[in-house]
C-alpha cells in the first residue's frame, strides 16, 4: 500500500540559527497512516515545529527557529512515522537504538573512566588507520551546541606529521614571545585579571621558553613525538566548548582499545592569532575554540589509578 506522506516546507518571518555548514531549516515528513497521534513527536519538540491541534498532529507555521533537525521526534516516534531532512540530515541517519543489553553499564563506564590516564610516552608504532577510524565514528556521537555539528577534525596521521607541526608550531611561537615582554606585561597589568597576570608570569612564558629550548635540542615537548594527533575545533559560529565534547569521547574511545591520549591546551590560544599558519594548514579563519588530543600505544603500564576531587560540589 502507498503511504500518504504530508510534506510541509515552511515559510515563515523567523530565522533559521545559522552554522557554517547550513543556513537553511530542516523539513519534517509525517506517514499519518501509520501515525497514532500519540504526542511524543510534540513533546519533545522544543522548537514546537510539531504541535497537536484538537488530537491531530501538525506542523506548526510559527515556530521558534524552524526544525534544527535535532531528530528528537524521529527518534521517539513508535510507530517510525517521521523523517527528518535537511540541515546535513538524511533518512539514512536514522539507525537503530542499541538495546539495553547491548550497552554497557555505570560500573563498566566507571572502571574505563578511571583507569584512564594522560599518556605521553607512546611506542614508535603507527596507530592502525582501522582504529583511528573507530575513535572518530565514536567521538562523532557526542553532543552539541546546535546541529549539525560545526566540529571539524584535522587528523595528523603519522610520528613525522606531528613533529613537523609541532616544530612549525613552535618557532611561531616563539616569535610571539616579545607580546609578553615585561615591559608589555607592565603596560597591560592595569587591564588584566590578577589570575590572567600570574599564568602568563607563571607558566605561558616559561612554556614557550621550554618550547624553543627542547626544539633546540630536537625534543618535542608540545606534541610529544605521538604517532597521532588530531585537533577538534569550531568554527565562529559553534558553541566554544563544542569541540571539548567530542575530544572526550575520542579519549575515552581510545582507552576502550588499549590506546593511550593526552588532551593538549596549550595550542589552540596561540593558533587564534596565527592567520597565515591557520591557512596553511586548512583551518578556518573564524576557528577561535580548539583542542588537540594525542593518541599512541602506551609506552608503559600504568598500575594505579588515581582519584581525583573537584574544586567544590554544592547540593542547592
Amino acid at each position: 500500500m502507498l503511504n500518504l506522506w504530508y510534506y510541509c516546507i515552511i515559510e515563515g518571518g523567523y530565522m533559521p540559527i545559522p552554522t557554517s555548514r547550513t543556513k537553511e531549516i530542516a523539513h519534517v515528513k509525517i506517514d499519518y497512516l501509520s501515525c497514532n497521534f500519540c504526542g511524543l513527536c510534540a513533546e519533545v519538540c522544543k522548537d514546537f515545529t510539531l504541535v497537536m491541534e484538537s488530537g491531530v498532529l501538525v506542523i506548526n507555521d510559527h515556530p521558534i527557529f524552524g526544525c534544527l533537525a535535532c531528530g528528537q521526534c524521529a527518534a521517539v516516534c513508535p510507530n517510525g512515522s517521521i523523517v527528518v531532512q535537511g540541515r546535513e540530515m538524511t533518512a539514512e541517519d536514522f539507525i537503530r537504538q542499541p538495546l539495553k543489553n547491548e550497552r554497557s553499564g555505570y560500573d563498566e563506564l566507571y572502571s574505563l573512566m578511571l583507569s584512564r590516564r594522560s599518556v605521553r610516552d607512546f611506542k614508535d608504532r603507527p596507530v592502525e588507520r582501522e582504529l583511528i577510524e573507530k575513535i572518530l565514528r565514536a567521538a562523532v556521537t557526542s553532543p552539541m551546541g546546535i546541529p549539525p555539528s560545526d566540529v571539524g577534525v584535522l587528523v595528523f596521521e603519522s610520528k613525522d606529521k606531528v613533529r613537523k607541526f609541532s616544530f612549525e608550531f613552535i618557532d611561531e611561537v616563539v616569535k610571539m614571545k616579545k607580546y609578553f615582554s615585561p615591559l608589555v606585561m607592565t603596560l597591560l597589568k592595569p587591564f588584566m585579571k590578577k589570575q590572567d597576570q600570574e599564568l602568563t608570569k607563571d607558566f605561558l612564558v616559561p612554556l614557550i621558553d621550554l618550547f624553543g629550548k627542547s626544539k633546540a635540542e630536537d625534543k618535542n615537548y608540545l606534541l610529544y613525538d605521538a604517532p597521532l594527533a588530531m585537533y577538534f575545533y569550531n568554527s565562529g559560529y559553534a558553541d566554544p566548548a563544542d569541540p571539548l565534547i567530542p575530544a572526550t569521547y575520542a579519549m575515552l574511545a581510545a582507552h576502550s582499545m588499549g590506546l593511550g591520549s593526552c588532551m593538549i591546551g596549550s595550542i589552540a590560544p596561540f593558533l587564534k592569532y596565527m592567520k597565515p599558519f591557520k591557512k596553511k594548514y586548512s583551518l578556518p579563519p573564524g576557528s577561535k575554540d580548539g583542542i588537540f588530543v594525542i593518541f599512541g600505544h602506551p609506552k608503559y603500564k600504568y598500575r594505579k589509578a588515581i582519584k581525583r576531587s573537584f574544586a567544590r560540589v554544592e547540593y542547592i
